[in-house]
Protein backbone atom coordinates (compact mmCIF):
# COMPACT_ATOMS: atom_id res chain seq x y z
CA UNK A 1 0.00 0.00 0.00
CA UNK A 2 1.28 3.50 -0.71
CA UNK A 3 2.26 5.57 2.25
CA UNK A 4 -0.48 7.83 3.52
CA UNK A 5 0.24 11.52 3.00
CA UNK A 6 1.64 13.44 5.94
CA UNK A 7 -0.81 15.81 7.60
CA UNK A 8 -0.52 19.41 6.55
CA UNK A 9 1.48 21.52 8.98
CA UNK A 10 -0.36 23.69 11.45
CA UNK A 11 -0.04 27.36 10.56
CA UNK A 12 0.92 29.33 13.67
CA UNK A 13 1.22 33.05 14.27
CA UNK A 14 3.60 33.81 17.16
CA UNK A 15 3.70 37.13 19.01
CA UNK A 16 6.43 37.91 21.53
CA UNK A 17 9.13 35.76 19.99
CA UNK A 18 11.96 37.56 21.81
CA UNK A 19 10.65 36.86 25.30
CA UNK A 20 11.53 33.75 27.26
CA UNK A 21 8.35 31.89 26.38
CA UNK A 22 8.27 33.09 22.80
CA UNK A 23 11.89 32.12 22.21
CA UNK A 24 11.28 28.60 23.48
CA UNK A 25 8.09 28.16 21.46
CA UNK A 26 9.71 29.42 18.29
CA UNK A 27 12.56 26.93 18.69
CA UNK A 28 10.39 23.97 19.65
CA UNK A 29 7.77 24.51 16.94
CA UNK A 30 10.29 25.13 14.16
CA UNK A 31 12.21 21.98 15.10
CA UNK A 32 9.01 19.90 15.29
CA UNK A 33 8.29 19.86 11.57
CA UNK A 34 4.54 19.81 12.05
CA UNK A 35 4.20 23.58 12.16
CA UNK A 36 4.65 26.54 9.85
CA UNK A 37 5.50 29.43 12.17
CA UNK A 38 4.92 33.04 11.18
CA UNK A 39 6.63 35.34 13.65
CA UNK A 40 5.23 38.83 14.01
CA UNK A 41 7.79 41.10 15.62
CA UNK A 42 6.78 44.27 17.44
CA UNK A 43 7.42 46.28 14.30
CA UNK A 44 4.93 44.13 12.38
CA UNK A 45 2.22 43.96 15.02
CA UNK A 46 2.50 46.32 17.97
CA UNK A 47 0.21 45.44 20.89
CA UNK A 48 -0.29 49.12 21.64
CA UNK A 49 -1.84 49.72 18.20
CA UNK A 50 -5.16 47.89 18.42
CA UNK A 51 -6.48 49.44 15.22
CA UNK A 52 -3.92 47.53 13.17
CA UNK A 53 -4.70 44.01 14.39
CA UNK A 54 -7.49 43.03 12.01
CA UNK A 55 -5.81 44.45 8.90
CA UNK A 56 -2.55 42.62 9.63
CA UNK A 57 -4.01 39.28 10.70
CA UNK A 58 -6.60 39.16 7.91
CA UNK A 59 -3.70 38.84 5.48
CA UNK A 60 -2.34 35.70 7.20
CA UNK A 61 -3.63 32.13 7.07
CA UNK A 62 -3.37 30.58 10.55
CA UNK A 63 -5.03 27.93 12.69
CA UNK A 64 -3.32 28.92 15.95
CA UNK A 65 -2.30 32.29 17.34
CA UNK A 66 0.13 32.30 20.26
CA UNK A 67 0.36 35.45 22.35
CA UNK A 68 3.60 35.27 24.30
CA UNK A 69 3.92 39.07 24.45
CA UNK A 70 3.13 41.11 27.55
CA UNK A 71 4.16 44.03 29.70
CA UNK A 72 5.92 42.10 32.48
CA UNK A 73 7.98 44.70 34.35
CA UNK A 74 5.96 44.58 37.55
CA UNK A 75 7.03 47.92 39.00
CA UNK A 76 6.79 49.71 35.66
CA UNK A 77 3.21 48.46 35.32
CA UNK A 78 2.41 50.02 38.68
CA UNK A 79 3.29 53.49 37.41
CA UNK A 80 2.21 52.98 33.78
CA UNK A 81 -1.16 51.41 34.42
CA UNK A 82 -2.84 52.51 31.19
CA UNK A 83 -0.08 51.00 29.07
CA UNK A 84 -0.15 47.78 31.11
CA UNK A 85 -3.92 47.50 30.67
CA UNK A 86 -3.63 48.10 26.94
CA UNK A 87 -0.95 45.44 26.41
CA UNK A 88 -1.97 42.85 29.01
CA UNK A 89 -5.76 43.06 28.77
CA UNK A 90 -7.22 44.95 25.81
CA UNK A 91 -4.80 43.56 23.22
CA UNK A 92 -5.29 39.88 24.18
CA UNK A 93 -9.06 40.42 24.24
CA UNK A 94 -9.06 41.80 20.71
CA UNK A 95 -6.74 39.04 19.47
CA UNK A 96 -9.14 36.49 20.97
CA UNK A 97 -12.10 38.05 19.14
CA UNK A 98 -10.19 37.89 15.87
CA UNK A 99 -9.32 34.23 16.52
CA UNK A 100 -12.97 33.47 17.25
CA UNK A 101 -14.03 35.07 13.98
CA UNK A 102 -11.35 33.14 12.09
CA UNK A 103 -12.08 29.83 13.81
CA UNK A 104 -8.53 29.68 15.17
CA UNK A 105 -7.27 28.51 18.55
CA UNK A 106 -5.59 31.13 20.74
CA UNK A 107 -2.84 30.31 23.20
CA UNK A 108 -2.26 33.02 25.81
CA UNK A 109 0.14 33.15 28.75
CA UNK A 110 -0.63 34.49 32.20
CA UNK A 111 1.00 34.54 35.62
CA UNK A 112 0.95 33.49 39.26
CA UNK A 113 0.59 37.20 40.10
CA UNK A 114 -3.16 36.90 39.59
CA UNK A 115 -3.24 35.50 43.17
CA UNK A 116 -2.74 37.37 46.44
CA UNK A 117 -0.35 34.78 47.88
CA UNK A 118 -2.24 34.21 51.12
CA UNK A 119 -3.06 30.55 50.46
CA UNK A 120 -0.60 28.24 52.29
CA UNK A 121 -0.79 25.55 49.59
CA UNK A 122 -0.34 25.80 45.80
CA UNK A 123 -3.10 27.44 43.80
CA UNK A 124 -5.28 25.36 41.48
CA UNK A 125 -7.11 26.52 38.39
CA UNK A 126 -10.30 26.61 40.48
CA UNK A 127 -8.97 29.12 43.04
CA UNK A 128 -10.34 32.64 42.71
CA UNK A 129 -7.77 35.24 41.63
CA UNK A 130 -7.23 38.30 43.79
CA UNK A 131 -4.30 40.20 42.29
CA UNK A 132 -2.42 42.74 44.40
CA UNK A 133 -0.55 44.69 41.73
CA UNK A 134 -1.46 46.51 38.53
CA UNK A 135 0.50 43.86 36.65
CA UNK A 136 -1.52 41.07 38.25
CA UNK A 137 -4.81 42.92 37.75
CA UNK A 138 -4.16 43.57 34.06
CA UNK A 139 -3.08 39.97 33.45
CA UNK A 140 -6.22 38.70 35.19
CA UNK A 141 -8.38 41.02 33.11
CA UNK A 142 -6.61 39.73 30.01
CA UNK A 143 -7.52 36.17 30.97
CA UNK A 144 -11.16 37.19 31.38
CA UNK A 145 -11.32 38.93 28.02
CA UNK A 146 -9.70 35.99 26.21
CA UNK A 147 -12.08 33.55 27.84
CA UNK A 148 -15.12 35.69 27.03
CA UNK A 149 -14.14 36.22 23.39
CA UNK A 150 -12.68 32.95 22.17
CA UNK A 151 -14.42 29.63 22.71
CA UNK A 152 -11.27 27.79 21.56
CA UNK A 153 -8.62 29.23 23.85
CA UNK A 154 -5.71 27.92 25.88
CA UNK A 155 -4.61 30.07 28.82
CA UNK A 156 -1.43 28.91 30.56
CA UNK A 157 -0.28 30.44 33.84
CA UNK A 158 3.48 30.32 34.45
CA UNK A 159 5.75 31.43 37.28
CA UNK A 160 9.44 32.36 37.71
CA UNK A 161 10.28 31.67 34.08
CA UNK A 162 13.89 30.98 33.14
CA UNK A 163 15.67 29.35 30.25
CA UNK A 164 17.18 29.77 26.84
CA UNK A 165 16.89 32.97 24.86
CA UNK A 166 17.60 35.78 27.27
CA UNK A 167 19.04 36.30 30.76
CA UNK A 168 16.70 35.73 33.69
CA UNK A 169 17.05 35.21 37.43
CA UNK A 170 19.65 32.38 37.28
CA UNK A 171 21.92 34.50 35.11
CA UNK A 172 21.51 37.44 37.50
CA UNK A 173 22.56 35.26 40.44
CA UNK A 174 25.61 33.90 38.65
CA UNK A 175 26.64 37.34 37.41
CA UNK A 176 26.57 38.69 40.96
CA UNK A 177 28.43 35.70 42.37
CA UNK A 178 31.17 36.13 39.77
CA UNK A 179 31.68 39.76 40.81
CA UNK A 180 30.72 40.02 44.48
CA UNK A 181 31.56 38.33 47.76
CA UNK A 182 27.94 38.43 48.96
CA UNK A 183 24.77 37.58 47.02
CA UNK A 184 21.61 38.65 48.84
CA UNK A 185 18.32 37.15 47.70
CA UNK A 186 14.80 37.37 49.12
CA UNK A 187 13.99 34.47 51.41
CA UNK A 188 10.30 35.10 52.15
CA UNK A 189 8.85 34.90 48.61
CA UNK A 190 7.75 31.40 47.57
CA UNK A 191 6.74 30.08 44.16
CA UNK A 192 7.83 27.51 41.55
CA UNK A 193 10.46 28.04 38.84
CA UNK A 194 9.53 27.16 35.25
CA UNK A 195 11.96 26.13 32.48
CA UNK A 196 10.80 27.69 29.23
CA UNK A 197 11.78 24.74 27.00
CA UNK A 198 9.89 22.27 29.20
CA UNK A 199 6.83 24.53 29.20
CA UNK A 200 6.94 24.90 25.41
CA UNK A 201 7.28 21.16 24.82
CA UNK A 202 4.51 20.41 27.31
CA UNK A 203 1.83 22.14 25.23
CA UNK A 204 2.82 21.10 21.70
CA UNK A 205 0.05 18.44 21.70
CA UNK A 206 -2.56 21.15 22.33
CA UNK A 207 -1.29 23.03 19.29
CA UNK A 208 -1.17 19.95 17.07
CA UNK A 209 -4.59 18.60 18.02
CA UNK A 210 -7.37 21.11 18.65
CA UNK A 211 -9.61 18.30 19.89
CA UNK A 212 -7.61 18.49 23.11
CA UNK A 213 -9.56 20.58 25.61
CA UNK A 214 -8.46 24.16 25.97
CA UNK A 215 -9.33 26.36 28.91
CA UNK A 216 -7.10 27.31 31.81
CA UNK A 217 -3.94 25.40 32.78
CA UNK A 218 -1.18 25.83 35.34
CA UNK A 219 2.34 24.85 34.36
CA UNK A 220 5.42 25.15 36.52
CA UNK A 221 7.98 22.73 37.91
CA UNK A 222 7.78 21.15 41.36
CA UNK A 223 8.47 21.88 44.10
CA UNK A 224 7.70 25.28 45.69
CA UNK A 225 10.76 27.05 47.03
CA UNK A 226 11.89 30.37 48.42
CA UNK A 227 13.66 32.72 46.06
CA UNK A 228 16.83 32.29 48.12
CA UNK A 229 16.65 28.47 47.82
CA UNK A 230 16.23 28.87 44.08
CA UNK A 231 19.33 31.07 43.98
CA UNK A 232 21.32 28.66 46.13
CA UNK A 233 20.68 25.79 43.74
CA UNK A 234 21.79 28.01 40.86
CA UNK A 235 25.10 28.65 42.64
CA UNK A 236 25.48 24.95 43.47
CA UNK A 237 25.09 24.15 39.76
CA UNK A 238 27.46 26.94 38.75
CA UNK A 239 30.10 25.73 41.21
CA UNK A 240 29.75 22.17 39.89
CA UNK A 241 30.37 23.52 36.38
CA UNK A 242 33.61 25.09 37.58
CA UNK A 243 32.66 28.73 37.24
CA UNK A 244 35.04 31.06 39.14
CA UNK A 245 32.49 32.25 41.71
CA UNK A 246 33.54 34.64 44.44
CA UNK A 247 30.88 33.17 46.70
CA UNK A 248 28.94 29.92 46.67
CA UNK A 249 26.50 30.86 49.43
CA UNK A 250 23.33 32.95 49.18
CA UNK A 251 22.40 35.30 52.01
CA UNK A 252 18.59 35.36 52.50
CA UNK A 253 16.96 38.74 53.15
CA UNK A 254 13.32 39.83 53.67
CA UNK A 255 11.54 41.31 50.68
CA UNK A 256 10.72 44.37 52.78
CA UNK A 257 14.43 45.25 52.79
CA UNK A 258 14.64 45.64 49.00
CA UNK A 259 14.79 49.28 47.90
CA UNK A 260 12.79 50.56 44.98
CA UNK A 261 9.92 48.06 44.94
CA UNK A 262 6.73 49.83 43.92
CA UNK A 263 4.30 46.98 43.32
CA UNK A 264 3.15 44.52 46.00
CA UNK A 265 4.12 40.90 45.42
CA UNK A 266 2.18 37.79 46.46
CA UNK A 267 4.24 36.11 49.21
CA UNK A 268 3.24 32.54 48.26
CA UNK A 269 2.17 32.01 44.66
CA UNK A 270 3.07 28.41 43.89
CA UNK A 271 0.88 26.88 41.18
CA UNK A 272 -0.68 23.43 41.43
CA UNK A 273 -0.15 21.34 38.27
CA UNK A 274 -2.34 18.35 39.17
CA UNK A 275 -4.69 19.07 36.26
CA UNK A 276 -1.81 18.95 33.77
CA UNK A 277 -0.41 15.76 35.29
CA UNK A 278 -3.75 13.97 35.30
CA UNK A 279 -4.44 15.02 31.71
CA UNK A 280 -1.08 14.00 30.27
CA UNK A 281 -0.12 11.14 32.57
CA UNK A 282 3.17 12.73 33.55
CA UNK A 283 4.22 15.51 35.89
CA UNK A 284 6.46 18.41 34.92
CA UNK A 285 10.08 17.52 35.68
CA UNK A 286 11.49 18.96 38.93
CA UNK A 287 12.93 22.43 38.63
CA UNK A 288 16.28 21.44 40.10
CA UNK A 289 16.81 18.93 37.30
CA UNK A 290 15.66 21.48 34.76
CA UNK A 291 18.15 24.01 36.13
CA UNK A 292 21.00 21.54 35.71
CA UNK A 293 20.01 20.97 32.08
CA UNK A 294 19.67 24.69 31.39
CA UNK A 295 23.02 25.71 32.87
CA UNK A 296 24.88 22.79 31.35
CA UNK A 297 23.56 23.71 27.91
CA UNK A 298 24.20 27.40 28.40
CA UNK A 299 27.78 27.15 29.60
CA UNK A 300 28.70 24.27 27.29
CA UNK A 301 27.67 26.47 24.37
CA UNK A 302 29.64 29.37 25.78
CA UNK A 303 32.92 27.49 25.87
Amino acid sequence: MPDSPSPAPVNVVLLGSHGLMGTALRSVLQENGGFEVRVLERGALNLTNLNSFERILDEIDFQVLINAAASTAVDDCEVQGELAYLVNAQAPGLLARICARRGARMMHFSTDFVFDGRKPTPYTENDAPNPLSVYGKTKWRGEQLVREAAADHLIVRLSWLFGTGRPAFPEWVISHALQQDVVRVVGDKIACPTYNLDAALAFVPWLQDRRKPGGLWHYCQPDPCAWSDYAQHVLDCAAALGLPLRTTQVTPIPISSLPGLVAPRPPRSALDTTKFTQSTGHAPPPWKQAMVRHLQMQFAQGR
